[in-house]
C-alpha cells in the first residue's frame, strides 16, 4: 500500500515553486490587482470582527458602501489565482495565462459550491455544539474532498470518495491543515517578539497560501498517480 509522503511532498512543493516562481508571479498579477480594494480595508474589518468576538465596543469604523463588491471581486481573485496555480502544478506551464481570468461559468459555480459545502461542514459543528475542537475532526474527515479542487481546476468530474488509507489521509490533513497553522503561529510569534514589521507576516502568510496550493495539487498528482488505496 502506497502512503501520502510528507517530506517528499514538501520538498516537492519548493521546488516546484523555486523553479516556476516567475510563471506563478505572472498569475498572480490579476488576482492581486481585483484583490487590492479588499486587501485595503481588510485591516479595518479584522479591527470589527475582533471586536465582535471579544464582545468590546465595536470600533468606530465606517466601512465603504462597495464592502460586498470588494469581497466578491477578491474571491473571484482567490478562485482564478487557486484555479491557475493547480492547473500550472498538473498540466504545465502551457496551460495557463497571466492576463486571461477564469471565465468557465461551470468552473466557478462548482468551485464556489465546494467551498461553501467544505465551510459548511467544518463551521456549523462548531456553532452548533460551541465546540472549538470539532472544526479539526470535521476537518480531518472532509479534507479528500478538497482534491476536487483540483479536478475542478483540469475540468474533471468531482470524486466524493477517495478511499484513502487513514495514514495517507492524516498526512493530507497535516500538510494542509497542521503544518500551514503550526508555521504561521511560530512565524507570528517571531514577528512579535523580536518586533518585526507586520509587513513581513503578510508577506509569510501568502508565501504558506502558495505553499498550500502546491502541495494540494501535488498530493492530487501523487494519489492519482500512485492510486493510493485501503487494502481489502
Amino acid at each position: 500500500m502506497n502512503v501520502l509522503p510528507i517530506n517528499k511532498i514538501i520538498l516537492a512543493s519548493i521546488a516546484f515553486a523555486l523553479t516556476n516562481w516567475k510563471k506563478i508571479l505572472e498569475i498572480s498579477i490579476l488576482p492581486v490587482l481585483i484583490s487590492i480594494p479588499f486587501l485595503a480595508i481588510l485591516p479595518d474589518m479584522l479591527s470589527i470582527m475582533e471586536s465582535v468576538f471579544s464582545k468590546k465596543e465595536v470600533a468606530d469604523i465606517q466601512l465603504p458602501d462597495n464592502t460586498m463588491i470588494y469581497l466578491l471581486l477578491f474571491f473571484y481573485g482567490y478562485l482564478t489565482l487557486s484555479i491557475n496555480v493547480y492547473r500550472l502544478v498538473i498540466l504545465g506551464q502551457n496551460s495557463v495565462s497571466g492576463i486571461v481570468p477564469v471565465l468557465n461559468f461551470n468552473k466557478i459555480i462548482r468551485f464556489v459550491g465546494l467551498t461553501l459545502l467544505i465551510g459548511l461542514a467544518t463551521t456549523a459543528p462548531v456553532i452548533i455544539s460551541g465546540i472549538a475542537f470539532l472544526q479539526l475532526i470535521v476537518y480531518f474527515l472532509v479534507i479528500p474532498i478538497t482534491l476536487n479542487f483540483i479536478n475542478i481546476a483540469i475540468g474533471q468530474p468531482s470524486k466524493y470518495k477517495w478511499n484513502l488509507s487513514f495514514i495517507s489521509q492524516a498526512n493530507l490533513f497535516f500538510l494542509q491543515i497542521v503544518l500551514p497553522a503550526l508555521v504561521g503561529m511560530i512565524f507570528s510569534s517571531l514577528v512579535s517578539l523580536i518586533g518585526l514589521p507586520d509587513i513581513l507576516g503578510w508577506v509569510f502568510k501568502a508565501i504558506v497560501f502558495y505553499w498550500t496550493l502546491i502541495s494540494l495539487a501535488l498530493c492530487y498528482q501523487f494519489i492519482v498517480k500512485k492510486n493510493i488505496r485501503v487494502q481489502d
